[in-house]
């Protein structure tokens, strides 16, 4: 492990940077190295494998560019014994390959490049880079890009990478350098398979530099990068902070559910910053509170929100961080909403305040999003707002074990304020049914957010505070989900609502053709509905079973015959009241008339007797 002694300054890698470079980064008023970068730079530069992980904020994007760029320039511009210079590359080979695991930090890795290149003699054969990321141009634009201008250096993310090196006309043979910033989360799952698959499409013999703040996290798979004998450069800081810079004071507030957005909005008008970014736990919850805030705050606030999150394409990203990079009235305050997406290795310069509204799903995104403030020396304060009543105060405890300590901020008393906001949000959700289907939407996914938390003791879809959430999210009706079970049923509010009810019927868009087509939709499904259930009914019957229609065939008979030998009852009963003495009179003359023909038989018997 490497540590470092005594000198900081510039001059002492005299020996080991060409003039033009050192230059470069004495007029960036890069005034003296830090720490990582007087460990780092001899050791990449010379002829070993490193392996960094420091301190967010640290310097360490310099700590790989300047080798880059040294290794190039001697490969290009030195002469060999002979006194000639090798020169340019040949056409479809590179130098150089930086990794990066969002288009974001690739953007700001190429913007340090170019930094540096301002200062590269005009004389000297140019030294050109290429970002390679998805959704800013396709892979055949990127490949005719690449033949046009030649770049030495590629910048870009794994995905967009490999599809780049598919391509059989570009070569790998001349790479010298490989670089993985934010190592820890290259090796991870989500871009493993990718990294370890382009690797092993480089040259053995080349030098490999992993970067990060916790790369310790990845301790184990290091063996999968090909890096040989590598030393291990880790730079930590002095303060109570073991993975922190002493710069950044890390606090949590404990705050009901319910209030999280009042409190958020609270501390935004009260601190005095130039910039912040606030975490958001999804994509959607983002893109939907950008909505909210923007009508809490009005027209004429001095807070101007940002938005920017993993749905959006690489043009309209890096356009929204450009704009709040750059922004820089004094008179307002300016705050990023923002998702991980932006949580590793991002230097905004003036980002004073970090706010996360939740935890990361993963411990290790904590230091990370903590880190875009209090970066290289400067003063930052970083919160984490936890639910009150719950289990999360454990949180405090479980990052304490990593190294992270938190003091606690009081959380500002806003239950006045929130009722007024619940009902300025309520009035802004009436007003177009799409508002509400986009906050039922991020309640989902805030739910299913939260299921991910990798510290399942504390964080329990058992014991959340779904009612508070969804008045926090601004729902009018809570949405049919299967954690409504861990809702108490004597909270469960009447079939969901949580206000007044709503003919939901009558629930409009704003937008005229998608409110056209909702009503059609809403005539043809109570068509489909009545349709339907007459077509149940008939299939019910058909599909009855044969002992069902036959118990009912039986059934019937049994009606009909009780029916049958009561009407006889009745007949009978009739015949007997309506009897008279005539009639028994007449009953006897038919007895006499029957006798009166048994006796005529009789006598005509006898006549044939005597024939």
């Amino acid at each position: 492990m490497e540590t470092v002694k005594g000198n900081l300054s510039w001059d002492k890698l005299e020996d080991v940077l060409d003039v033009w470079l050192k230059e470069a980064v004495k007029s960036l008023e890069h005034n003296a190295m830090t720490p990582v970068q007087a460990s780092t730079i001899p050791l990449f530069c010379g002829n070993k494998d490193v392996v960094v992980e420091a301190v967010t904020g640290s310097g360490k994007t310099l700590s790989f560019v300047i080798p880059v760029l040294q290794k190039l320039s001697k490969r290009i511009y030195h002469k060999d014994e002979d006194g000639d210079a090798l020169g340019a590359l040949k056409p479809g080979h590179m130098f150089a390959i930086v990794l990066a695991p969002t288009r974001e930090l690739a953007n700001q890795i190429q913007t340090v490049i170019h930094g540096l290149l301002k200062f590269l003699p005009d004389e000297q054969i140019p030294i050109k880079t290429q970002l390679l990321i998805g959704s800013l141009s396709s892979v055949r634009e990127d490949i005719e890009f690449f033949f046009k201008e030649r770049p030495q250096i590629l910048v870009g993310t794994p995905g967009r990478m490999l599809d780049f090196f598919s391509n059989q006309k570009v070569k790998t043979n001349s790479v010298e350098v490989v670089v993985l910033d934010e190592a820890d989360k290259l090796l991870d799952f989500t871009f493993e398979k990718e990294v370890t698959t382009l690797l092993r499409l480089m040259p053995k013999q080349r030098r490999t530099g992993l970067f990060s703040a916790t790369l310790s996290s990845a301790s184990d798979k290091l063996f999968s990068t090909g890096i040989t004998n590598p030393v291990k450069v880790s730079v930590k800081s002095n303060s109570i902070q073991k993975n922190a810079p002493k710069s950044l004071n890390i606090e949590y507030t404990l705050v009901n559910p319910e209030h999280k957005l009042t409190t958020f909005l609270h501390l935004l008008r009260e601190k005095s910053f130039k910039k912040c970014i606030s975490y958001f736990p999804t994509c959607i919850s983002v893109k939907y509170f950008y909505l909210v805030l923007n009508r809490l705050i009005g027209k004429d606030s001095q807070i101007v929100f940002f938005s920017l999150h993993g749905q959006l394409n690489a043009k309209s990203r890096l356009k929204t961080l450009e704009r709040f990079t750059e922004a820089e009235d004094g008179n307002k305050k300016y705050v990023l909403l923002t998702t991980d997406v932006a949580a590793r290795g991002l230097d905004v310069p003036d980002v004073e305040e970090v706010i996360q509204l939740d935890p990361p799903t993963d411990p290790d995104f904590f230091l990370h999003r903590c880190g875009r403030t209090g970066r290289a020396n400067n003063s930052g304060n970083a919160l984490v707002m936890l639910n009150a009543n719950s289990r999360e105060i454990d949180y405090v405890d479980f990052m304490e074990v990593k190294g992270i300590h938190m003091a606690e901020r009081a959380a500002p008393d806003v239950a006045e304020t929130n009722r007024y906001e619940r009902d300025l949000i309520r009035k802004f959700i009436l007003e177009d049914r799409a508002r509400h289907e986009l906050a039922v939407r991020s309640y989902v996914a805030f739910v299913r957010y939260y299921s991910k938390h990798s510290a399942t003791s504390i964080f329990r879809l058992s014991s959340l505070a779904y009612i508070a959430v969804a008045h926090m999210y601004g729902l009018l009706r809570l949405p049919k989900m299967p954690e409504s079970k861990f809702i108490p049923n004597e909270e469960m509010p009447e079939d969901g609502w949580l206000g007044d009810a709503i003919d939901m019927d009558k629930y409009a868009y704003s937008d005229k053709q998608r409110e056209e087509a909702r009503l059609k939709n809403l005539e043809e499904e109570k068509t489909k509905k009545k349709n339907d259930a007459k077509k149940r009914k008939e299939l019910k019957k058909k599909n009855e079973a044969w002992s069902t229609k036959n118990e009912r065939k039986e059934s019937k008979q049994e009606r009909r015959e009780k029916i049958r030998k009561k009407r006889e009852a009745i007949e009978q009963k009739l015949m007997e009241e309506s009897s008279s003495e005539d009639e028994q009179e007449d009953w006897k003359d038919m007895v006499r008339q029957n006798k009166k023909k048994k006796t005529d038989s009789k006598v005509v018997q006898h006549a044939f007797d005597d024939l």
